[in-house]
C-alpha cells in the first residue's frame, strides 16, 4: 500500500524539480501549476513536507515568512531519492500496479461495502482511495484487479464491467489477516502429499518423504 497521498505527490514532484540532487533546496509555491503540483493549499504541502521528513526522505532547510506563516523549505535525502526512482519504477510496472490494485479494491470493499450489500466499483475508481503512489489506476486495471479477486474466491461480481461486487468469506479472512492479496494466497496454492516408505531389508523403521503439490481450484 502506498503513503499518504499529499506525500506521494509532493515526493514525485520533488524529485522531477531536483533531478534527484540531494542539495537542491525546494520550497512550496502556492503559484505553481495545479497540472504540476496538485495541492489544495500551501498548508496542504507544509504538512506534505513534514510526512517527507518523518519518513527520513526529506531535511528541513532554511525558512521564510509570508502573509501566511512560515514556508519551510527542504532538501530530498539519498533515502528519497532511492525511493522515487523504485516508485518511477513501480508505476511503470503492469505487475506492480495490477498486485497494487488487488490489494486496494480488496481493502476498499471491506471498508465500505454493508454485510450482503455490493458496492460499485465505479466509485473506488473515482475516489480518493484510488491512488498508486499518486497516480490514479486505470478503469482497466480496476476490471483486472476486480476479475482476479473474482478467480481467488475473495470477491463476488453481480456481472458487467466496473460493476458491484461484495466480499466473499476468503476476502473477509484475507483482509483481517493484513496480508496483501498474494502472499495470503501463495500459502494456501500447494499442500503436501506425504509418502511412507518401508525401511530397506534389515534396516528399522520407515522413511516419511514430502512432496509440494500445486492446488488448482475447483472447476479449472
Amino acid at each position: 500500500m502506498t503513503t499518504d497521498r499529499l506525500v506521494d505527490t509532493l515526493l514525485s514532484w520533488a524529485m522531477d524539480e531536483s533531478g534527484g540532487d540531494t542539495t537542491c533546496h525546494l520550497g512550496p509555491n502556492i503559484g505553481v501549476s495545479p497540472v504540476r503540483l496538485p495541492m489544495p493549499d500551501e498548508s496542504a504541502v507544509q504538512d506534505a513536507i513534514r510526512g517527507l521528513v518523518s519518513r527520513g526522505w526529506a531535511h528541513v532547510g532554511p525558512r521564510e515568512r509570508n502573509a501566511a506563516g512560515d514556508i519551510v523549505f527542504y532538501t530530498l535525502t539519498s533515502a528519497g531519492v532511492q525511493e522515487a526512482e523504485r516508485r518511477r519504477r513501480a508505476l511503470g510496472s503492469r505487475r506492480d500496479r495490477l498486485v497494487y490494485a488487488e490489494n486496494a479494491v480488496l481493502t476498499w470493499v471491506f471498508e465500505t461495502a454493508e454485510p450482503g450489500c455490493p458496492v460499485e466499483l465505479i466509485d473506488f475508481v473515482n475516489s480518493n482511495e484510488n491512488s498508486f503512489y499518486g497516480s490514479p489506476l486505470t478503469a482497466d486495471e480496476v476490471r483486472a484487479a476486480s476479475s482476479n479477486l473474482v478467480g481467488m474466491k475473495m470477491l463476488s461480481a453481480t456481472g458487467g464491467p466496473l460493476t458491484g461486487v461484495w466480499l466473499q468469506p476468503e476476502g473477509y479472512s484475507c483482509a483481517m489477516s493484513g496480508q496483501p492479496v498474494r502472499s495470503y494466497v501463495e500459502p494456501r496454492a500447494q499442500h503436501f502429499e506425504q509418502h511412507v516408505h518401508p525401511g530397506a531389508a534389515g534396516a528399522q523403521g520407515i522413511e516419511v518423504t514430502q512432496r509440494a503439490v500445486e492446488w488448482e481450484p475447483e472447476g479449472s
